[in-house]
């Protein structure tokens, strides 16, 4: 079976038509704290665009590693996410060893309203895990309920979008993804279709 790649999906959604995904979806049919569980689950959404995150990397998130701005180590014009633990070792043919790395969710500019869902839902949290489900297939149940995307495409649209606004500067978005450049490059819309031939 060949690799599933960006190249599978016609259309890259925009930040704002994510947002509005996400907001416009009734959600799963939870019958108990449903307005609880449906901050929760546009959040996790949120989170694994925003991030770029794997399923079992944003499972493993927890309340602690936000850092908000004016607190120690925060910057002003993002929330920033400590010591993300990644599930895959960065390059192919390596020993898997423990990584880690750092992510932002922006206050300004396109994704912000994105940010402002994970914001919700941490005002719901004091501390320990952010996520409970139960196995990573629930967590994909949601995802899938909630959007017409799967939780594999939200970090390939992620990588996508870092790749258009740093100047298509691969070498940046496979740094903060901190995935091998000759894996990212088969997940980031090729662009060279719009100029002419020299």
């Amino acid at each position: 079976m060949a690799r599933r790649t960006l190249s599978y999906i016609e259309y890259v959604p925009s930040p704002g038509e994510i947002y509005r995904d996400i907001i416009n979806s009734p959600g799963w049919p939870y019958k108990r704290d449903r307005e609880f569980y449906l901050k929760r689950d546009r959040a996790f959404v949120a989170l694994l665009y925003l991030l770029g995150l794997r399923v079992s990397e944003a499972l493993r998130l927890k309340r602690e590693q936000f850092i908000f701005p004016g607190e120690e180590g925060g910057r002003p014009d993002a929330i920033v996410v400590r010591a993300i633990k990644l599930s895959k070792s960065r390059f192919r043919n390596k020993p898997r060893k423990v990584q880690y790395r750092d992510g932002y969710l922006p206050l300004q500019g396109e994704r912000a309203p994105l940010t402002q869902l994970v914001v919700e839902y941490l005002k719901l949290v004091d501390s320990g895990r952010l996520f409970q489900f139960k196995t990573r297939q629930r967590a994909w149940q949601i995802v899938t309920a909630m959007t017409p995307y799967t939780c594999h495409w939200f970090r390939a649209f992620c990588e996508d979008y870092l790749y258009d606004r740093w100047n298509r500067d691969i070498m940046a978005v496979a740094d903060y993804i901190k995935v091998d450049v000759r894996t990212l490059q088969e997940y980031i819309r090729k662009r060279y279709a719009r100029y002419e031939v020299v």
